[in-house]
């Protein structure tokens, strides 16, 4: 997939810059000009490490016991982007002389963004620009840009000017509660220098003191024909370093200049200077084709495992594929971070990882990239210590609730009622195990990490629920995915996951218990966190008497105890100026209707419709599309995946379209802070999950096809236990073919179909 852009238009360019950002996971640096933009183009130019943070005070006029008083915030870090090139004195910019020709393109094949532009000066004379990036998945520490400029008609000096610029900040909206409001220079230089001709500037964070060492190397040469020398002189400056390099051209010369920029942290390297200059020195040694070569092998290997066919509309198949590369290139892979809500593509939310990461995006990789959704859930166990901290801070006594904003572990939510309240999100984290344990019956890593994790999880609720006097298991004060209806009791979608949870606990223990080859490992974790099976029984017990609210005059789930009684909002007469509703309405306006943001009930109904009838979850899903106003990203995907499940396919196609495009169509606004990574996410389970029906349970993959009218058909491929399967949908007939690996067997609309060769 290509998307491409041929016409310059400053005023779309900060949307640019997260379009055409690039990543792989472990850094990000967004898609701004190398060269400077003029005053009145908005612009936010950003370069992150995924989970490299620095702390900031929580001020509260009236703090209560509990609340946070430090967050962490994602490092807006020094500018190693800027390149600025000067003929004869006379800088380019897009903004003087005469654009004749320009090109813009992220090319997901090859993993790669380029500019190419022909520029004719104030002055009247004439080149060619062509400029390569790349965040190396091979290399996760190098951003690579390649620099080249070629005379049509110039003949004169000429001078590209590449810097590294420490004096940076975060960017800021004090109108936008989803973008920090306090301006905060955040990563502080401590040395530049040249060693060897690469230049090194070593910066630390001004509160948490993590370091970072950025080491940079150019490669300059005179192409077809040039016989002037090239110079390269590097030096320290205010607030960074500056390389400089000079030659003369005449027409029909080329200058390239290959840029190889390396990043390290001390989250992860005990020497980050030393790793850096290792890591440079390593890829300086295999030179930029190479590079470029191994990054698009890498990509063919990814297409492999997660290719989506669709035969019907070419504009679909794009986006989906610019989504599912925006995911590759959003996920930390290294078991210390996750997935930012903006991945490392912008600065909304501050960096923080949310339980966008366990529902909507470790889907993907689960079925694409097993490895990848095992080192996600590794964050989580290595972060369980954290939760258990939390869970005491909220007052209880045992268990491990996670925190609803975190990047290192520790809850960085000021508002707790739309945020530590989502107790739903240590179900989220439980159910993401357990999806795992389903898909790759990975005992081992239970053992080791995963029953760890489900037992304190489901320690949590037995700590938090009570039975009230119907006999029922009771969730008071929570709040569910829907952020308009906040700290209520009975929340179905936080019960549902609860319940999850219970259950799950309780299975794997049984199935370790059972284990001769893990007997050690469970005996060792039993000792560790003193559990008992008295324990376990109340498990069983909490999970089987769940109270799971259920109105039968209207024949649906309530989203909670109390969610009926209020009036209903009316949505169709409120002017779309006011959309979204957080923006515009007091919070407690807002819990007073019956109005979501988002699927709540409804996501409920996707992650466990077994034992819901079929009319309820019709009923259900009929009631709660009048009164959501899909403000958030997460929504419209799941309304999609359960009409399709209803047979609603109209509505099915129509959210799947819109959740598809979110990000290249700016359908929140808001994509210049970052993209919507978990709606990406969405995207690619409306296909498999929606269109194509897949659940799985301990009883294996479970399909329920149907063929949207505008296709002729599609096809996805899936990683299950130790085997690859595609699978293809056409109007008269499905398909299931075993790509590598053992046979398996799958559930078609209640038909068992083995899947060979």
């Amino acid at each position: 997939m290509k998307l491409t852009i041929t016409e310059f238009d400053p005023t779309d360019l900060v949307l640019q810059e997260t379009l055409f950002h690039t990543a792989n996971g472990y850094l990000g640096v967004r898609g701004s000009f190398e060269e400077n933009v003029p005053e009145n183009v908005q612009t936010i130019r950003g370069c992150y490490i995924n989970g490299f943070y620095d702390t900031i005070p929580l001020h509260y006029p009236e703090r209560l016991c509990g609340f946070p008083e430090e967050a962490q915030r994602l490092v807006n870090l020094p500018d190693i982007q800027t390149m600025r090139l000067y003929l004869n004195n006379e800088e380019f910019s897009m903004s003087k002389g005469e654009v004749l020709q320009y090109k813009r393109e992220l090319d997901t094949d090859k993993g790669i963004t380029t500019r190419e532009i022909r520029w004719k000066s104030p002055n009247g004379h004439t080149i060619d620009i062509a400029i390569t990036r790349m965040a190396s998945f091979t290399y996760p520490q190098l951003f690579l840009t390649t620099y080249s400029v070629a005379s049509v008609d110039f003949e004169g000096k000429i001078e590209l000017a590449s810097e590294i610029n420490c004096g940076v900040s975060n960017f800021t909206d004090s109108n936008d509660p989803r973008v920090a409001s306090e301006r905060i220079q955040h990563i502080f230089p401590k040395s530049a220098e040249v060693l060897g001709g690469n230049v090194i500037v070593e910066c630390q964070t001004g509160a948490s003191n993590l370091q970072l060492i950025i080491c940079q190397h150019h490669k300059a040469i005179i192409s077809k024909g040039g016989f002037n020398p090239v110079t390269c002189e590097s030096g320290p400056v205010e607030n960074g370093a500056v390389t400089r390099i000079k030659t003369d051209l005449v027409p029909g010369e080329l200058l390239l200049v290959e840029k190889y920029t390396t990043m390290s942290d001390s989250r992860r390297q005990k020497h980050p200077r030393s790793y850096a200059l290792q890591r440079l020195n390593d890829c300086i040694n295999k030179g930029a084709s190479a590079l470029f070569e191994q990054q698009a092998d890498f990509m063919e290997d990814f297409r492999h495992n997660s290719k989506i066919d669709i035969n019907g509309c070419p504009e679909l198949q794009d986006g989906l594929e610019f989504n599912m590369y925006q995911l590759l290139q959003s996920t930390g892979r290294d078991c210390i971070t996750s997935v930012a809500s903006k991945g490392i593509s912008g600065e909304g939310y501050e960096g923080h990882y949310f339980w966008d990461t366990e529902i909507y995006i470790f889907p993907f990789f689960l079925y694409t990239q097993p490895e990848t959704a095992k080192s996600l859930l590794q964050f989580r166990y290595n972060t369980l210590e954290g939760a258990r901290k939390h869970a005491g801070i909220m007052g209880h006594g045992k268990g491990a609730l996670y925190p609803w904003r975190t990047i290192s572990g520790s809850e960085c939510s000021s508002y707790f009622p739309a945020g530590s309240a989502q107790y739903h999100l240590t179900g989220d984290v439980a159910h993401a195990f357990m999806q795992y344990y389903y898909a790759t019956d990975d005992l081992d890593y239970m053992a080791e990490s995963g029953l760890e994790v489900l037992l304190e999880t489901a320690r949590l609720w037995i700590d938090t629920g009570n039975f009230g006097d119907d006999g029922k298991f009771h969730i008071h004060s929570v709040t569910g995915p829907d952020e308009y209806t906040c700290c209520v009791s009975d929340n179905y979608y936080t019960n549902r996951t609860a319940q999850h949870n219970l259950f799950g606990a309780a299975e794997v223990y049984k199935r370790l218990k059972a284990s001769e080859q893990h007997k050690q490992a469970f005996a060792k974790l039993l000792d560790k966190i003193k559990f008992s099976e008295i324990e376990l029984e109340s498990f069983t017990r909490a999970a089987e008497n769940m109270f799971l609210p259920y109105s039968e005059e209207l024949g649906i789930n309530a989203q909670d105890s109390s969610f009926l009684e209020k009036p209903i909002w009316d949505i169709a007469s409120t002017p779309k100026d006011k959309f979204p509703l957080l923006l515009h309405y007091h919070p407690l306006y807002l819990y007073r209707f019956q109005v979501c943001k988002q699927a709540d009930t409804v996501l409920a109904h996707f992650l466990f419709e077994d034992g819901v009838p079929e009319n309820v979850l019709r009923n259900s899903y009929l009631y709660y599309d009048k009164i959501t106003t899909h403000d958030s990203s997460l929504s419209g995907c799941v309304f999609g995946i359960m009409a399709s499940r209803l047979g609603l396919s109209e509505k099915a196609y129509a959210y799947f379209a819109d959740t598809v495009g979110g990000d290249l169509n700016n359908k929140h606004g808001n994509t210049k802070d970052g993209l919507h990574i978990a709606n990406l996410g969405g995207s690619w389970l409306a296909v498999v999950c929606g269109f194509a029906g897949l659940r799985l349970g301990k009883d294996g993959l479970r399909f329920r096809l149907t063929l949207p009218d505008e296709w002729e058909s599609y096809s996805f491929r899936l990683r299950y236990r130790n085997s690859l399967i595609k699978v293809t949908v056409g109007r008269q007939y499905s398909n299931f073919e075993l790509l590598s690996g053992e046979p398996i067997t799958v559930f078609v609309d209640g038909v068992e179909r083995h899947v060979f060769v």
